[in-house]
Formats: C-alpha cells, structure tokens, sequence
C-alpha cells in the first residue's frame, strides 16, 4: 500500500493541509477537485519536487525516499511537460536508469510494449513526431518498462479524440486488474465515473472527502457539490433575461 500521511505545504496564500490519501493495489483513485485546489501541489510534494512543510509518505510501511522505493511510482504529466525533442528509445533508457534497469532488459521490453501499442516503428522518433493519442501511449509504454506499482497520472485523456480516449481509458482498467494503483487527475467526470473504484475531493487545499466509490450509486458531481468548500449561487434567470 502507498500510504500518503498528512502532507502539508503552504505557498504566500494557497497550499495543501493535513493530505492523508492511502492507494491500495488495484486502486483507481479519482482526484478531483477545481483549479489551484491542491491537486498538483500533493503531487509534486509526493515526488519531491516541491519540499513538504509537513508529512511523510510511505510504501509497503517504509519510507517513500529510503531504498530506492520511489522508483516504485510513475508519473505521467499532462502533454505539456513532454520531452518533445527526445527519442522514444533515449526516453526510457535514461528512465530505465534512474529504477536501476540494465539497458539491454529496456530496450527488450520497450520493443514488446510498443509492439502491443502499435508504435514500434517510432521507437527511434522524437516526442514531437507523434500525435497527441501517441505520445501518451508511448509514454505509458515507456513507463511500463520501470515496472511502477502505482500511477499518477496527470489529465491523462486531455487533447484525445473519443476512440483514443475511450481505448486508453481501458488500457488504465487492465493495470488496475495486474494490481497497479492508480491517482488520476481529471476533469473529465463522467471519465472518472465509469473507471473509478474510491474518490477523493480536494478543496481549497483541504480534502473534503475520501471514500470507496461504487459507480452505480455515487455521483462524483453530487458528492463534489455536498462536500466543497468553494459554493457557488448561479443566478440563471438574471443570466437569461436580456436574452
């Protein structure tokens, strides 16, 4: 288990308090909430790229940042982030590095994966040569060959067209079914409806809410709207009146 214990971190007026999450083997976990509420401060905080004021992270009951344990979890940015001049093949050779991968194992697994995903043929192509489907496909190819036991994936399905989205929405049910445990970020929620398996809601820094989720009966629209912090009145008569 990837046991996230009250995580603090406060910037000049926004920031994060007391973020406790834990991510089970298997889990699909729905972070939701509006911009600037947290989502991608916790993030960095987890990966060490933003210092904690307060809180600690561990797996399997050890540190996250002893033994190498962090080599455990993957993060998948959003589009913007992607190392757009570098080949696929020189991407996850140096990813392979950093989790302690021999070059030769890599490159193998890296041929099966994109192989499967039907992007062999760009291995030795830059980020930038792909379309918006490919690049995230390639990067959750080059991901896999780490062999991460748990996913933070950042608008995963941002930019997609519906039968690439819908095709990597099923890619993110598979790993869950291995026992890969997954956080995504998304503002797409009827997405999250259909794949999710337990949601947190984030507010103004704050979590709001973190409960199993059974599709059938939950709404994450409703439970937002029960739980945030930020209630909004919207007065649609006085919007439609000069129309």
């Amino acid at each position: 288990m990837l046991s996230i214990q009250k995580i603090s971190k406060k910037f000049d007026k926004k920031g994060i308090k007391n973020i406790s999450i834990n991510i089970k083997p298997g889990d699909i976990v729905g972070f939701v909430g509006d911009n600037g509420a947290g989502k991608s401060t916790l993030i960095k905080c987890i990966f060490n790229e933003y210092k904690k004021d307060e809180g600690k992270v561990f797996y399997e009951n050890e540190s996250l940042y002893e033994n190498n344990n962090l080599r455990h979890l993957c993060f998948f940015p959003d589009q913007s982030i992607y190392p757009k001049g570098v080949t696929l093949k020189d991407y996850c050779l140096l990813d392979a590095e950093l989790a302690g991968i021999m070059k030769q194992e890599a490159e193998e697994k890296l041929d099966k994966l994109l192989s499967k995903f039907g992007l062999l043929e760009y291995k030795n192509k830059t980020f930038d040569k792909l379309s918006a489907g490919m690049q995230k496909k390639a990067l959750l190819a080059i991901c896999l060959v780490s062999k991460p036991k748990y996913f933070f994936l950042d608008e995963p399905t941002a930019n997609l067209d519906v039968h690439t989205r819908k095709e990597f929405l099923e890619l993110i049910k598979l790993l869950s079914k291995k026992g890969i445990g997954i956080l995504i970020t998304s503002h797409i929620i009827d997405e999250l409806q259909e794949i999710i398996n337990k949601l947190c809601l984030i507010s103004e820094g704050e979590l709001v809410y973190d409960n199993y989720f059974d599709p059938k009966n939950d709404k994450i629209i409703d439970l937002y709207s029960k739980y945030s912090n930020k209630k909004i009145e919207i007065d649609y008569d006085s919007m439609i009146e000069d129309i």
